[in-house]
């Protein structure tokens, strides 16, 4: 699976602590995240968040990494 796609760059620099990944789209406001909440219990997410809207989309909850990353990279056509 690719980290990034035509539309969208994965940013590293932004993730720490729950942002396992983080994928800001080239020519919008929106931005993508894989956070892990295991640290409370709370499994695995995926957020779309729209910073022109700033309204946040639950793409899913996942009790593992791997299926939340799956999730994100296929929502976004990585896949």
């Amino acid at each position: 699976m690719s980290a990034t796609t035509p539309d969208w760059e994965r940013r590293r620099d932004l993730e720490g602590g729950k942002q396992a990944g983080v994928w800001l789209e080239r020519d919008g406001t929106r931005e993508l995240y894989v956070e892990d909440l295991s640290y409370k219990n709370g499994g695995w997410v995926v957020w779309l968040y729209d910073d022109a809207t700033d309204e946040w989309t639950d793409l899913g909850g996942y009790e593992e990494g791997s299926p939340a990353f799956e999730r994100a990279l296929g929502w976004m056509g990585a896949d």
